[in-house]
């Protein structure tokens, strides 16, 4: 007789499929990798031979000593953490700001049409700009750092969400109609969770403006407080340029650990979205 052999078990087929993913994931990681040391090797060179002035640009490997010295130091976790909350706690509210009035707008055009004068004429302003007049309301503490962040960040929001609503396929829409569910449902079930890929690009877009909005605060308001405080205490005591230069690279440490952080939720939650399979 002959044997019929059926199908080769799923942990098989699972275990070919993980391989070439695996091998994909480590060789990007080793290409991020070296790119960052290539960079390095770059600025001390530069730093080393072609602008040889310490005073003004030191040698890139003394920056990183200096840089490693801030973790000896207790009072440098509670200046990130400043910069850190002012970040979260601005973007968070950006985030539900701006996706409530994005999904809003892109379902009632009306109530876009109505407000459209009154966007377009507030979304050119630089947040920086207006650095002045929220002093003069909310004086130079967590509140004004937060609320020009809010300023900053809930236009890409927005924005992201009245075009993720606006472009959810009609097709959607109309075959949970015919299967009787009301509009509330259809925009609860159908709507949203299309729309929420569009959404969270725009969370990723204004994070990045986040926490430049926030250092720079940091620096113009004068204080000792955050990333921004670090340098302004490095410029106020002794020019201390080696400390400088390493809070700059702290807070591009910090851009990068919330953009990986950001893109991580969008391939575990998003990646059957086209708009997020390159992320």
């Amino acid at each position: 007789m002959t044997q019929v052999t059926g199908a080769p078990p799923r942990n098989a087929k699972r275990k070919r499929r993980r391989g070439p993913h695996r091998w994909v994931m480590w060789q990007r990681i080793a290409l991020s990798i070296g790119g960052v040391i290539a960079l390095c090797l770059f600025f001390q060179v530069a730093t080393r031979y072609w602008i040889d002035n310490p005073r003004y640009l030191p040698p890139f490997f003394d920056i990183l000593t200096r840089f490693f010295q801030f973790f000896a130091e207790p009072v440098f976790y509670a200046q990130v953490w400043a910069t850190i909350s002012g970040f979260l706690i601005g973007l968070a509210i950006a985030a539900v700001l701006g996706t409530g009035l994005g999904i809003l707008f892109g379902l009632w055009e009306v109530s876009y049409r109505s407000s459209r004068t009154v966007i377009e004429l507030l979304r050119p302003i630089p947040p920086v700009a207006l650095i002045p007049v929220f002093i003069l309301l909310f004086k130079t503490g967590p509140v004004m750092k937060t609320i020009i962040v809010l300023y900053a960040c809930v236009w890409p929001i927005m924005f992201n969400a009245l075009y993720g609503v606006r472009n959810v396929d009609p097709l959607l829409k109309d075959m949970a109609r015919s299967f009787g569910r009301s509009r509330s449902d259809v925009i609860r079930s159908v709507v949203i969770p299309a729309a929420l890929p569009m959404i969270w690009t725009g969370v990723r877009v204004a994070s990045t403006i986040a926490l430049i909005v926030v250092i720079t605060v940091e620096l113009l308001i004068g204080g000792s407080v955050g990333v921004g405080g670090i340098i302004n205490n490095a410029r106020a005591t002794g020019d201390d340029v080696y400390a400088r230069f390493a809070a700059i690279i702290v807070a591009g440490l910090l851009g990068l650990l919330v953009n990986i952080g950001l893109g991580a939720i969008e391939r575990r939650f998003f990646a059957w979205s086209t708009t997020t399979r390159e992320g």
